[in-house]
């Protein structure tokens, strides 16, 4: 048996090396044989905003919200798009995504989660070009575009998904831009390249981390009333729930700061942290 394995091994290495010659030296890969494609970080950018009631009597909404750049320059100056940007030589992907999103949203140091990579033949006009797309949780709703950046302005959209239909409506100052959807496949992309599709994908890796990972409190102040967890924990999953029955799912994951703050109608609520 020890001669037939040994003969065999001796046959199949005969064989790669008849296969793969290789001369001294010489290198059995080059970089100069391969094409190289472009690369770009792009980021679907979810933080929650503080809507007032009209009326005192009733508690401020907290609304998820998704930010978009309306692109400056071409291809498809003017449309909106997810903010990001070509890696720069000596980066990382992420410190790409980081300083693409300082530079046309002003957003600092938000969480990042990696959820795809998009290379499609012809996603973009300018060429190969391949995008490592990241989702991004911030505490904050602040703008601010740097000059220079080829973003024109930036904005955040109110974010909703029906959940029967499977589409997503994004509603800003300038109007509604709705994404349709079938079987997880964005059917009509309003936006700059693929982004109809990164923004409906980003949405669902960002449910299911909330629903498995409690990533719901990276979107949240350090204290935070019960109602005030309630609302997008509710808007993300998909689900509903009464207030006491919320309460209870969240009792491991959450504790009293002792602390309390006037809401509608002079009532106080208490605030929670995450434990």
């Amino acid at each position: 048996m020890t001669n037939t394995i040994s003969r065999a091994i001796m046959i199949t290495t005969k064989s790669y090396k008849q296969i793969v010659p290789k001369k001294e030296g010489a290198p059995l890969y080059s970089i100069e044989n391969y094409e190289r494609p472009s690369v770009a970080a792009d980021c679907a950018v979810f933080g929650i905003d503080t809507v007032e009631a009209e009326s005192s009597r009733f508690l401020p909404s907290k609304v998820l919200k998704i930010l978009l750049v309306r692109r400056g320059e071409e291809p498809f100056a003017g449309r909106y798009s997810l903010p990001g940007g070509f890696l720069r030589r000596g980066e990382t992907i992420e410190e790409a995504a980081l300083r693409e999103l300082e530079e046309e949203a002003g957003v600092h140091q938000p969480k990042l989660i990696q959820f795809g990579t998009y290379s499609k033949e012809g996603r973009d006009p300018r060429g190969w070009i391949v995008s490592c797309a990241f989702l991004a949780l911030t505490k904050t709703v602040g703008l601010a575009t740097a000059p220079g950046s080829d973003a024109a302005s930036a904005e955040w959209f109110s974010f909703g998904f029906d959940e029967e239909k499977k589409t997503i409506t994004l509603t800003g100052q300038s109007g509604e831009i709705i994404i349709e959807t079938s079987g997880g496949i964005a059917l009509e992309n309003p936006l700059a390249f693929d982004h109809g599709q990164m923004i409906y994908d980003a949405f669902m890796q960002l449910r299911d981390e909330v629903i498995h990972h409690d990533i719901i409190f990276d979107l949240m102040p350090e204290m935070f009333a019960v109602s005030e967890l309630k609302q997008p924990y509710e808007t993300i999953t998909g689900t509903s729930t009464s207030p006491q029955n919320f309460r209870r799912k969240m009792a491991s994951k959450i504790c009293s700061t002792g602390q309390f703050v006037p809401t509608a109608a002079h009532r106080t609520s208490e605030l929670y942290r995450r434990k």
